[in-house]
């Protein structure tokens, strides 16, 4: 759903030209104003819900955020060799669990349900028998844009804030979801943390610091085992351990796929970041002020992939690996699919863009940069290699692009696939 537009992640679309519109009185912006008028304050995780979520005035409730007109794209909205690639190893997880029927693939955070149509589209390519017991279920407290969804014979759309499953054997799969779930902020002041909270001043959002009051980050701050330097900012996500929980509850045998960008070091407070993660995303430019352009821009940070490994353990998820997206896509068959793809019969921009959109979602200092946390519950796989197809294995060749992707050759090098006009008949 969401990416950075500045390292790690950097890849702007110098061609996208509507920015978001901002209506004249915000709901969500007001919602968040009228709160702060009763309580005095707010704390930036309930701003942050507000700002995103609100039913009528939330980013993710008011437009759609990814592609050329909007605010950042994303790796399936790249590419479909994204969501081939991820097809793949869905077979093989389908194969590890001796073939299940029905074997369910629970795409959480869904959005416009491209990246459902994509794997739903390579499955048969891949393996009939397995088109004929996967079912897909398309997941996300917003309903999905209908258009994008692949074939409503194979996938279900469910509208929930939770993961109101249960029973499944399969794959509970997520791409850039977590990032946005709401955080507790806090600055390190005369050494002491304090809570970010929101408040007015002269009818104007501003922060305030003042003695922390969320659990969750009291507990975080406590566990830092090295002294912050004065100014030091950080986020605790707060809803990433109820999430992987419910998520598997609903699971009972099968696997568990996180794609996002974050970091899987140990320290999640590392001195290298002293102004933290959080970022905003508008008209494919970064920034850090979340409280402009209330609704109409991304507000996200970057997810502690170490955290989550560890809270998946503590709800029976066993980690199997963390990887690069360029490593595992890689492993995958994409570089194959390079190969393949130069002597495929296309026309000079038709291969250009191709080559260049796949290429960038494993471009390092990019999308190729984004981490991939493969866990498992209940099955007989213990190293993530055990999904990966054989080297020698001969695979589809790759999907093309078609016009529900974003054009990135064409917003970085609109020359490149101008034609010139025909000026006369020819015989």
């Amino acid at each position: 759903m969401r990416k950075l537009a500045e390292p790690p992640g950097a890849h702007t679309t110098p061609a996208a030209q509507n920015a978001r519109s901002i209506p004249m009185t915000n709901p969500a912006e007001t919602e968040i104003k009228a709160r702060i008028g009763v309580h005095g304050r707010i704390t930036f995780a309930e701003f942050m819900e507000l700002a995103l979520y609100h039913p009528t005035g939330g980013y993710y409730t008011s437009g759609s955020p990814v592609g050329a007109s909007g605010d950042y794209y994303t790796s399936p909205s790249a590419h479909p060799t994204f969501g081939a690639a991820l097809a793949v190893m869905l077979r093989n997880m389908w194969e590890a669990l001796e073939r299940p029927s029905p074997f369910h693939v629970v795409e959480m955070g869904a959005g416009d349900g491209l990246l459902a149509r994509d794997i739903a589209a390579f499955i048969p390519v891949l393996s009939d028998q397995l088109a004929q017991n996967i079912r897909y279920v398309v997941l996300d407290r917003i309903s999905p844009t209908p258009n994008l969804a692949p074939d409503t014979t194979t996938t279900n759309r469910v509208a929930a804030t939770g993961v109101p499953l249960r029973n499944i054997v399969g794959c509970m799969l997520s791409n850039e979801l977590v990032d946005a779930f709401p955080v507790a902020l806090f600055e390190v002041r005369d050494g002491i943390p304090r809570e970010v909270y929101i408040t007015l001043q002269d009818g104007e959002l501003r922060e305030v610091l003042e003695e922390p009051n969320t659990p969750e980050l009291i507990q975080a701050v406590a566990g830092v085992d090295h002294k912050l330097p004065e100014g030091y900012r950080g986020e605790v996500n707060l809803g990433m351990a109820t999430w992987i929980d419910e998520a598997s509850q609903a699971l009972d045998r099968g696997f568990m796929v996180t794609i996002d960008y974050g970091h899987a070091g140990s320290d999640p407070y590392s001195p290298h970041r002293p102004d933290g993660t959080l970022r905003t995303h508008r008209s494919h430019t970064a920034g850090n002020d979340p409280l402009s352009h209330i609704g109409a821009q991304d507000i996200t940070t970057h997810v502690d992939f170490a955290a989550l490994d560890r809270v998946g353990g503590e709800s029976g998820l066993v980690g199997i690996g963390i990887v690069s997206q360029a490593n595992l896509l890689g492993a995958l068959g994409i570089n194959r699919w390079l190969h393949t793809l130069r002597r495929m019969e296309l026309s000079q921009p038709d291969r250009d863009a191709n080559m260049m959109a796949m290429r960038d979602i494993i471009r390092p200092g990019g999308l190729g940069d984004f981490v991939i946390l493969v866990q498992q519950k209940n099955t007989e796989t213990h190293n993530l290699d055990q999904l990966l197809p054989a080297e020698k294995e001969d695979l589809p060749p790759p999907p093309l692009l078609d016009p529900a992707h974003t054009p990135l050759l064409e917003g970085s090098y609109p020359h490149a696939t101008w034609q010139p006009p025909q000026t006369w008949n020819t015989p």
